[in-house]
């Protein structure tokens, strides 16, 4: 699974709004796309889902995740 690809599933578990100009892995989670707590969780159960990762065992990762990139390197590692 490509960078782009991961993208393109995080663009889609965002509000329209948000991914709108679509996503790139040197945005910002919270500041350029306003991802909050429960969006995040909601982007990590469409990650598992989509992209085939136990996100359980990864909790902490995610909860640390500041940016897309961090987002992507979680999945790669899983």
């Amino acid at each position: 699974m490509s960078d782009d690809d991961i993208c393109r599933i995080i663009a889609g578990a965002l509000p329209k709004q948000s991914a709108r100009n679509g996503i790139s892995p040197d945005m910002s989670l919270r500041g350029d796309l306003g991802i909050d707590s429960l969006g995040l969780m909601s982007i990590v159960f469409v990650l598992e889902e989509q992209a085939g990762i136990d996100a359980f065992s990864r909790v902490e990762e995610f909860v640390g995740a500041e940016s897309v990139s961090d987002l992507i390197a979680i999945v790669r590692k899983s």
